[in-house]
């Protein structure tokens, strides 16, 4: 067996597990998906505070995981919602005070990039949560992620087939214009393919029209493209302002939970503001 092969049979593999993960959570109890979800957000958040260590800065590690636990936490149970985010709010005000004590140099460098990872990732994972327990949009959020997942694959094989103007070659060298063209085209294509699905055909609006739900969806897929597309390009900003390759290596031939879920956390905002919108808009 070839190293490229092997290589590349890793990746698939490694690859299918984390969709079959994903996927899954989202058709058994809900507290499956809190528990893989709180997984994912702390493995990134340790990923976060990890890289930044590199370069001297001393941020709270264990600070920065309660409160990312907290915040999720109260997404997907309602009972909890109010304490556990207030608490959280609390801890997010005791990283300032705790500095005093700690005589680091930097106190707030190290502060910066404690909050830092609760804001790029537990918060767009606590939504997620909002969205798929009280706001019972979970076919909304899975359809985000199987989005994702084609921008990622149609713009990928987009630039290998067609690119030759780069989009930010000092951030991310491979990717294209043309092949953010054709992802872009072809994901709002799979929205539309989505809208049709009847486990998806109501997720974005409920009786609405055909015409409607299907113009709906196209903006939908246009949103989790340009906004994954540039959630992509600042984890790239962030890696290379820190030199590093990959945030992680807990994925095979796919990095860390930064790298696989970079997209999702700064689409993930966008979208629940969307939801919401075409809701009060339409009805």
């Amino acid at each position: 067996m070839s190293p490229q092969f092997k290589s590349l049979l890793t990746r698939t593999i490694s690859g299918l597990v984390f969709v079959t993960l994903v996927v899954g959570s989202f058709f058994l109890p809900f507290y499956v998906q809190f528990i893989l979800f709180t997984l994912f957000a702390v493995l990134a958040v340790y990923e976060y505070v990890t890289i930044v260590e590199t370069a001297g800065v001393k941020a709270h590690k264990v600070s920065s995981v309660l409160i990312t636990v907290l915040l999720i936490m109260g997404s997907y149970f309602m009972k909890c919602m109010e304490i556990s985010w207030m608490v959280a709010y609390i801890g997010m005000n005791l990283v300032l005070a705790i500095e005093l004590f700690r005589k680091e140099g930097q106190p707030f460098n190290n502060i910066v990039h404690t909050l830092m990872p609760v804001f790029w990732v537990a918060i767009p994972f606590a939504l997620a949560g909002v969205a798929n327990v009280p706001l019972e949009h979970k076919e909304s959020v899975l359809a985000l992620f199987i989005l994702i997942w084609c921008s990622d694959t149609f713009a990928y094989c987009g630039g290998s087939l067609f690119g030759k103007h780069k989009m930010f070659e000092r951030i991310s060298p491979k990717k294209t214009w043309e092949g953010f063209a054709i992802g872009g085209l072809f994901t709002c294509a799979a929205a539309v393919g989505l809208s049709f699905v009847p486990y998806f055909s109501d997720a974005l609006l409920y009786g609405a029209s055909v015409t409607t739900n299907v113009l709906a969806w196209v903006f939908f897929g246009l949103i989790v493209f340009v906004m994954g597309t540039l959630g992509d390009l600042i984890e790239s900003i962030f890696k290379r302002a820190y030199g590093v390759k990959d945030s992680g290596n807990i994925m095979p031939g796919h990095g860390g939970m930064l790298d696989r879920f970079d997209s999702f956390l700064f689409a993930m905002p966008f979208c629940m503001i969307y939801w919401v919108l075409i809701t009060f808009i339409v009805h």
